[in-house]
């Protein structure tokens, strides 16, 4: 079942809850506590399977109307319904000539014997394999493999790496969407030699770099069967044959314990190679980033965890009390944009531990641990913000417990509690929160296992022009299944570069770095074929053009697994694997065009910048000069020829300048 359909873009039912949130508080939900014993258990399941030969063949395109702003595709149907241990990346891929590459852990048995990678590719017009006329019907490797991620890989080919029982397989081919795909095998490192005690490479994640995508950035860890403990390493091929595999770069050697399976990911563009690394209950969140293809790698630390170096199982100052609650990243996801800047969005979870342990915490849940977070590499570490209820002045001072915290108190013992978007760089959060009833939201232990908030599973892409668009899975009050329970929707909001954050409230103005809060929903309540949606395990391309957002998740018309920790569902489901093209009109990035087409009437030089700033006007204007942030940091009256800035005082960056109605980026060396 194909379908090429419209969506309408400003979201009524987002809006309306928003409005309703910011200009009153709202009732606080009751959480739910549950105890973790230790670090998350990855699934790992893996079996010998007899070999199944692939044999590609092209199927009849289908030829969407080019005019609607979205296209929608069933790429492949999988029984196999636990398609990562956290948040899900690097599943699809967006080649410069617009086509689209999208893999899933595939599975048509209900015993999983043929589990491996199902792949599909958008030509331009339609799907290789059609879903009606030509399914997928074998995995892409001979041998049996689970948690396939897939990227370009040389100038027209590409590249998806797994696991299989004894490591990491790589398939390769010269040209996306043709010819035979040839196996490879990365080698497992000694683990002596890395200093641990195992390193067999599983749940990967993987990049490319270079000028022709040719050098190879590969992630995966293992887990130590009798201590649960994980470990996390960094793998790299300039040539495709050899390899050469490390801890993760810059970490001291208590920190390489327990980023565990699939809460890590790794992206490029160009040169730039970024690693992300959850922090979660046990560690600090970091982005590694390096400029040169991987030779040498920078710390950038984005959240400080106030207990991560300490010692839980006899340091008191370990211990945080349920009012004292820790709010931290959970799923997360990265992209680089075209000056080298990362960009992540994060979901976020509530833990706390009263007592000493070696591994334990309390976690909560429920309608108040929410929020999509947003952060690129100029804003630094995180900050938990100063609170101060605008309804009676109660105060909650700064803290690095709060750094991904959403929903704050109005008052020390209150039962109500208001969305703080301004200061914690929110991007996402649960449609009609209000309406929205605690009971319908599914958190049975087989979700809880995976993610442990409402907004979760971030994606983020970037496109040419620095337009940022994160989609998330949230409950959808709009939509429920058969026994009563919300199912999940992906949500899109949208960032206007320079990225101001929480000045609009979801409105436009013709001020720099709009926020377009929930502007897209991909599931119709009106439409048959997605009004039973359950979609989760979201991913998307990182980098695009033209605004074309593509995203992948999976759908099926019940909550919860089959496959996985604490899995409640009886038996294997039909779960289909949707690619989603979505370009948004949205008046703010049609005035980024405008802008661009009138260039002309402003000239800038040189760019990059070291010292001195030309600015070239055909007529006076004002001149405003912004950071990456939004933050207005010069202004002055501008004449008709040449006006010079000094850049000496501003800090290496991308800045925006804006005359008149023109908007151009610059770097400052």
């Amino acid at each position: 079942m194909k379908k090429v359909l419209f969506v309408t873009l400003a979201l009524a039912i987002g809006m309306t809850g928003f409005a309703q949130i910011k200009n009153q508080p709202v009732k606080a939900s009751q959480t739910k506590d549950r105890y973790i014993s230790g670090p998350k258990l990855a699934y790992k399941g893996i079996n010998d399977a007899p070999i199944m030969n692939f044999a590609p063949t092209q199927a009849t395109p289908v030829n969407p109307n080019k005019e609607d702003e979205i296209l929608d595709f069933q790429t492949m149907m999988t029984n196999y319904d636990l398609q990562s241990n956290g948040f899900v990346a690097d599943r699809m891929y967006r080649f410069e000539d617009g086509t689209v590459g999208v893999v899933a852990t595939w599975s048509q048995l209900a015993n999983s014997s043929d589990r491996g990678t199902g792949y599909n590719y958008f030509n331009g017009t339609g799907m290789l394999f059609d879903f009606d006329e030509n399914p997928v019907s074998a995995r892409v490797e001979s041998e049996r493999t689970g948690w396939p991620v897939y990227t370009q890989y040389g100038a027209n080919g590409e590249i998806i790496v797994a696991h299989y029982a004894n490591g990491l397989t790589y398939y390769t081919r010269e040209n996306k969407g043709e010819g035979e795909w040839s196996g490879h095998y990365i080698p497992n490192p000694d683990p002596e030699e890395l200093g641990v005690p195992t390193a067999t490479l599983t749940w990967p994640k993987v990049a490319t770099s270079g000028d022709n995508h040719e050098i190879l950035h590969v992630l995966a860890c293992d887990q130590d069967d009798d201590t649960k403990e994980s470990y996390c390493f960094y793998s790299r091929s300039t040539d495709g044959e050899n390899w050469v595999t490390t801890c993760i770069p810059t970490l001291e050697e208590w920190e390489h314990i327990r980023y565990s399976s699939d809460f890590y990911a790794i992206a490029a563009n160009g040169n730039t190679v970024a690693i992300l690394l959850l922090g979660n209950a046990y560690r600090h969140g970091y982005v590694i980033k390096s400029d040169d293809n991987g030779e040498t790698w920078k710390q950038i630390k984005y959240w400080n965890n106030p207990i991560a170096e300490l010692d839980w199982a006899n340091d008191e100052n370990s211990l945080v009390d349920k009012e004292d609650a820790i709010y931290a990243p959970e799923t997360g996801a990265i992209c680089i944009d075209n000056d080298g800047i990362v960009h992540c969005a994060f979901s976020a979870f509530e833990f706390y531990r009263p007592e000493l342990s070696e591994t334990g915490y309390y976690i909560s849940y429920g309608k108040s641990i929410d929020g999509i977070f947003y952060w690129n590499e100029t804003m630094g570490t995180v900050q938990g913000p100063e609170w101060t209820c605008p309804d009676d002045g109660y105060v909650i001072p700064a803290s690095d417990h709060n750094a991904f915290r959403l929903w704050w108190p109005t008052g020390e013992d209150s039962d109500y509690i208001r969305m703080n978007i301004i200061d914690t760089h929110a991007v996402g959060f649960l449609p009609n929160y209000s309406d929205t009833e605690m009971d319908y939201i599914y958190y049975e232990d087989d979700y809880t296992d995976y993610w442990y908030g409402v907004s979760v599973l971030p994606s983020i892409c970037v496109d040419e022009s620095g337009a940022i668009a994160i989609g998330y899975s949230c409950p959808d009050i709009e939509r429920t299944s058969n026994d009563g329970m919300y199912l999940r929707s992906i949500y899109v909001s949208y960032l206007e570069a320079p990225y101001h954050m929480g000045d609009h409230y979801g409105e436009f103005t013709e001020e720099v770095g709009d926020v377009y809060y929930i502007m897209a929903r991909l599931q119709d309540a009106d439409d048959f074929l997605h009004s039973y949606d359950e979609a989760v395990a979201l991913c998307s391309p990182q980098n695009t053009t033209n605004l074309e957002f593509w995203y992948s998740y999976q759908a099926d018309d019940t909550p919860g697994f089959y496959i996985g920790n604490s899995a409640l569902q009886s038996g294997a489901t039909e779960n289909y694997i949707w690619a989603t093209m979505l370009k948004p009109d949205l008046e703010g990035f049609e005035v980024n065009e405008q802008a661009t087409a009138m260039n002309t009437q402003m000239e800038i030089y040189p760019n990059p910048v070291v010292n001195q700033l030309n600015v070239r006007l055909e007529n006076e204007a004002e001149i405003s000069v912004y950071n990456i942030m939004g933050q207005n940091v010069l202004n002055m009256q501008g004449v008709k020829g040449v006006n010079t800035i000094n850049t000496s005082d501003l800090t290496s960056g991308v800045y925006f300048i804006s005359a008149g109605t023109v908007t151009q980026k610059f770097i400052v060396k």
